[in-house]
């Protein structure tokens, strides 16, 4: 009888421990915001708040999921960023606005990517201009390619914008001279992060439609994290659990033992 009791309380031992173990794996493995709307796969050494613990991402890296179970990138001083893409092989995230209107982000405020862990690629100047829609047709009497192009998300039907870079090439040059002179406002000068791909081919590069790369230096992780969606084994906590469901084995144990050896004297 004893004996029998006893192996059911070893066995339920050995099944609690199982099942603690596997949720600390567990909480360390792969998830995503929302499965049915391509959101990017989160894994070390980024991390979703709510869904993961601290110690499955590194700091600075910690992603957010909202109310449209959308992936959130908050940047120090920059503010939120949806997350489209993370490219783990090539440690590349590619961001966008929420109001899918980049420039005006990138108009109103420089961002601060040197506070976060994230760097870009290289940075390009572009300038702003203020057009009236007749620069759609201006071409000065001749027909000179000017090299801009329109922000729909910043344009009106009563003002366009444009952006030109500027490089200093003369191409550049020319395109700015053209645009003054068919009327525009050129603002101040904005550098912007420009991805890999745009390093050599700069013009193959529209902000206005295209989404912010960012790169990141990959941190060190801990050789217990190497396991895939593992964590390091937190004996504290483990112990924290485990003791009083030990106290309560023990106790139950002996609470049976004390009733049968009554029954035995009887």
């Amino acid at each position: 009888m004893i004996s029998s009791k006893t192996d059911f309380l070893f066995n339920l031992f050995i099944f609690l421990l199982f099942l603690t173990t596997v949720t600390c794996e567990e909480k360390c493995s792969s998830v995503q915001c929302s499965d049915a709307g391509n959101e990017p796969e989160v894994i070390y050494p980024f991390r979703i708040k709510d869904l993961q613990d601290a110690g499955c991402g590194y700091p600075g890296f910690n992603l957010t999921c909202n109310t449209f179970d959308k992936t959130v990138l908050k940047l120090p001083q920059s503010g939120e960023f949806l997350v489209r893409k993370i490219d783990y092989t090539e440690k590349e995230i590619r961001l966008y606005d929420q109001t899918n209107c980049l420039a005006r982000r990138f108009q109103q405020q420089d961002l601060a990517v040197n506070l976060s862990p994230f760097k870009a690629f290289a940075y390009r100047s572009y300038n702003f201009f203020n057009c009236p829609p007749s620069i759609s047709d201006y071409n000065n009497g001749t027909r000179t390619v000017i090299r801009a192009f329109r922000v729909p998300c910043l344009s009106t039907p009563t003002n366009i914008v444009a952006v030109t870079l500027s490089s200093g090439s003369s191409e550049d040059f020319n395109s700015t001279r053209l645009l003054i002179n068919g009327g525009c406002e050129m603002l101040a000068p904005v550098t912007i992060p420009i991805p890999f791909k745009a390093i050599t081919k700069i013009y193959s590069y529209d902000f206005s439609s295209d989404d912010l790369y960012l790169t990141w230096v990959e941190p060190k992780k801990p050789e217990e994290n190497r396991k895939k969606g593992g964590k390091k084994f937190d004996w504290v906590k483990f112990a924290t659990i485990i003791t009083p469901i030990i106290g309560g084995i023990g106790a139950i144990a002996t609470i049976v033992k004390l009733i049968c050896m009554c029954k035995r004297k009887r």
